[in-house]
């Protein structure tokens, strides 16, 4: 079965490979806000970068991130069960804790794990995400070992607007969103509500329980306008989602209550003739979680940083940031004759960033960026990046770079606490990572373009939480002693016909881990779970009724991956079929005000999983209708 899903999707690449493509050249001269300390033109980030914009949000219908995220090259994302239950999603065959996720520029991982759950981050206000591929420690800290995910919300502008939407669906689902944004003289202003509710379909392999979900978010953006050279900003986001789950393949009356806040206060400064830019500001995220199942988890994260650049030329620019990090996660619940899970632990981190962007001749970009971390609990790290990209005549383009980046152990890793279950190892060290990638666009004509990119990736240091220790009878986290290995391709298309949008890229993932074994004592490799090794994805556009009407087809291609089932002991590695799925949506925009939606997930109603024992959400149909104004 899975030798016929791939030959498939071969046969589709190998037919439209004359006129396909993947980085249009208008997208080529799009700006990175996270491809540098500072915007850089796409031409000259030397890494695989992908934009989503407003348009494409809302084209697909895409509820929560997790959703509009399937659709890129080198992306797996397993989720363990149907809407808000945990989403995990993994980047070239990373651990799921291994993307950085920043909202407005502010890192929303959460301490407990160091993983973001993107069933929680919606998409209703939000305007462009931007995708960086590789490893970005140097940039912008541990846990950007594979890529740094930035989400961009809508922002203030001199003209009042506003809106409102509703959708319902089966299930019982409803959604309510609104917002508002305009300015006043030299101050700006958004703000937006979302509600998400649903009673869920069953999950489980056995049972017919359904499991619901419920979702509210509130964004701020504020901004004033000092002078001409100088401004302030501030933002807020506030998340509580409520999700009920099973255990163990079965029904169960398991729930999260989960409440998220970040935001951020900036100060910007650009001199006269432009060429020094200053900022400065203050970060926090902080997240509280109360289970039935486990103790209560808060975390709370602080960063302070101020960052200086200079344009010493037209297309040179050199930036250097300072950073503390004040890092807290408490622990809250009963102690037992098992021990006392309630602690509180803290962390300190002090951090130096330069990057420096330098056109060699024209056309020719050298980047080089590195960080020096001093840590209260770890060694120092130095990580660095660096990179070279070529814009060659008729925007083709090739690009090289080679890092290094690191991943801290969490704080579960390190003191997490569930009695009977899993106790942390205060001695676990860091995962480090070297990576190189090339790749490339190549424009075959105005409409149509083409990109390939090779990475190479050795991890060392790989912190295992699942281990069992037989000598305390619970799970423990451990480092791996032997470095796993990840190599992988991604082709990327794009182009048009007429009005029709066409949007293909193809994965191809080696993702091994070299695993201890007992009876005989041996050293197997194996690959790494929840990982397909071939993915595909086919989306299509199309604009009709003047411009007033859009249909979206997306095909997504999963192929066969691994996980492991803890039924028994010693657990086994068990596959998890390939599947296809299709979800489509139907806009109609009758007038600049009113929008009309009608969608549909997993249309032709597959049933599959994509985690060991919890079944994926089955079809699903939604309508909704919208204004603006």
């Amino acid at each position: 079965m899975q030798f016929k899903h791939t030959t498939l999707g071969l046969a589709v690449f190998a037919s439209l490979f004359g006129t396909s493509a993947a980085l249009a050249q208008e997208e080529i001269e799009t700006i990175s806000v996270i491809g540098a300390r500072q915007p850089i033109e796409l031409s000259r980030v030397s890494a695989s970068v992908s934009v989503i914009d407003r348009a494409e949000i809302e084209n697909s219908g895409a509820l929560n991130l997790a959703d509009i995220l399937r659709s890129q090259a080198g992306i797996s994302i397993s989720q363990s069960g149907a809407k808000g239950t945990e989403t995990r999603v993994r980047l070239r065959g990373s651990e799921s804790n291994h993307i950085l996720v920043l909202v407005d520029g502010v890192e929303i991982n959460n301490l407990s794990d160091g993983a973001v759950d993107f069933a929680h981050v919606n998409l209703d206000n939000v305007e462009r995400i931007e995708l960086l591929r590789g490893p970005q420690s140097a940039l912008w800290g541990s846990g950007a070992v594979a890529g740094v995910l930035n989400i961009t919300t809508r922002q203030g502008t001199e003209q009042t607007r506003g809106g409102a939407r509703i959708e319902v669906g089966e299930d019982s689902s409803a959604k309510l969103a609104a917002n508002v944004s305009g300015a006043a003289d030299a101050f700006n202003y958004a703000l937006s509500v979302s509600h998400f509710s649903t009673d869920g379909q069953n999950i489980s392999a056995q049972g017919n329980e359904r499991d619901g979900y419920r979702n509210n978010e509130f964004n701020t953006q504020l901004g004033y306008k000092l002078s001409e050279q100088a401004r302030v900003t501030a933002n807020l986001r506030y998340v509580d989602s409520y999700n009920e789950y099973d255990a163990g393949g079965a029904d169960a009356e398991l729930y999260t209550h989960g409440r998220f806040a970040s935001g951020k206060l900036g100060w910007y400064y650009t001199a006269v003739d432009t060429r020094w830019q200053h900022e400065a500001g203050y970060q926090f995220s902080r997240s509280e979680t109360v289970s039935n199942l486990t103790s209560e988890a808060d975390s709370n994260k602080q960063r302070w940083y101020w960052q200086s650049a200079l344009n010493y030329s037209q297309a040179g620019r050199i930036a250097m940031a300072l950073e503390h990090v004040d890092e807290e996660f408490t622990q809250i619940g009963l102690a037992s004759v098992w021990g006392d899970p309630n602690q509180t632990q803290e962390n300190h981190t002090q951090s130096v960033v330069l990057d420096v962007v330098h056109e060699v001749l024209e056309g020719l970009s050298l980047t080089a960026n590195s960080r020096y971390d001093s840590n209260d609990e770890f060694d120092d790290a130095l990580t660095f990046r660096l990179g070279g990209s070529y814009l060659l005549d008729g925007g083709h383009k090739i690009y090289i770079s080679h890092g290094k980046a690191v991943k801290n152990p969490t704080l579960v890793e390190r003191f997490g606490y569930f009695p009977a279950d899993f106790l942390g190892n205060p001695a676990l060290e860091p995962e480090k990572s070297i990576s190189t990638e090339l790749g490339g666009q190549y424009q075959i004509n105005a409409n149509w373009s083409t990109g390939l990119n090779l990475y190479f990736t050795d991890l060392e240091n790989e912190i295992n939480g699942s281990f069992f220790d037989l000598a305390n009878g619970r799970y423990t986290a451990i480092n791996m002693s032997e470095n796993s290995k990840r190599r992988g391709a991604e082709w990327q298309l794009k182009g048009t016909i007429g009005e029709l949008k066409v949007d293909l890229n193809y994965s191809y993932l080696d993702a091994k881990e070299k695993v201890k074994k007992t009876d005989p004592p041996r050293v197997e490799e194996q690959t790494e779970v929840r990982r397909p090794r071939h993915q595909a994805n086919l989306t299509l556009s199309q604009d009709f009724f003047e411009q007033k009407a859009n249909a979206y087809i997306q095909l997504q291609y999963q192929g066969t991956r691994e996980d492991t089932f803890f039924g028994t002991y010693p657990y086994a590695q068990l596959k998890l079929n390939a599947v296809t799925l299709v979800n489509a949506a139907v806009n109609f925009k009758p007038d600049q005000h009113w929008t009309f939606a009608l969608r549909a997930e997993n249309l032709f109603d597959h049933d599959y999983e994509e985690v060991i024992g919890y079944q994926r959400q089955g079809r699903t149909a939604y309508i909704s209708a919208g204004y603006q104004f």
